[in-house]
């Protein structure tokens, strides 16, 4: 199995930021696609919020994340909204999950931190059913602008790219997401 270190890490300010997505501000392209019969994976479910959004709109939903510690921020979110989620943890380079067991597999934020994204969008597309949906969304931090120019931004945007690089993640994996999943 590849490996790459997650290096946001799961500290109050990143969680905080994290908290902050939901399914309308941050996988809204699915929305039209979803349906009350549907067996939804997402994959690192993090904070939570945007795998519970999914409890409203499908008929079940696994979180799946690389560790216990992220795997129970997930149940937090799930226990204060009051919603059933079924819960595991495994590597998504190799998910542990039989062929055609979901509808929808959902990744926001997930390529750029795993070492080899292409093994994760097959595994991705080996256990959907047929004619299901796979769904990533990620960022590419290459584009990162902003003005009045800022030389100390600038600095930060390099470094991060070289750490996460250094890390073995692909920080500008949104530019990528359509060849690594052709």
């Amino acid at each position: 199995m590849s490996t790459a270190t997650y290096m946001h890490g799961y500290s109050k300010s990143v969680l905080a930021s994290h908290q902050w997505r939901t399914i309308e501000n941050s996988a809204e392209y699915l929305l039209p696609y979803l349906n009350k019969t549907q067996h939804i994976l997402d994959l690192g479910s993090g904070a939570g919020t945007i795998t519970c959004d999914f409890t409203n709109l499908v008929g079940t939903v696994m979180a799946l994340e690389l560790n216990e510690e992220a795997l129970n921020l997930t149940r937090e979110e799930a226990q204060r909204r009051n919603v059933e989620l079924e819960y595991a943890i495994g590597d998504a380079h190799a998910l542990p999950f039989e062929d055609n067991t979901f509808d929808v597999v959902h990744a926001h934020q997930v390529l750029q931190h795993v070492a080899d994204p292409v093994q994760v969008l097959k595994e991705m597309r080996r256990v959907i059913k047929p004619g299901g949906i796979v769904a990533a969304r990620d960022s590419d931090y290459a584009i990162f602008t902003w003005f009045p120019e800022n030389p100390i931004l600038d600095e930060w945007k390099k470094l991060y790219i070289d750490i996460a690089r250094s890390n073995g993640g692909e920080p500008n994996a949104g530019r990528m997401l359509l060849d690594w999943a052709l």
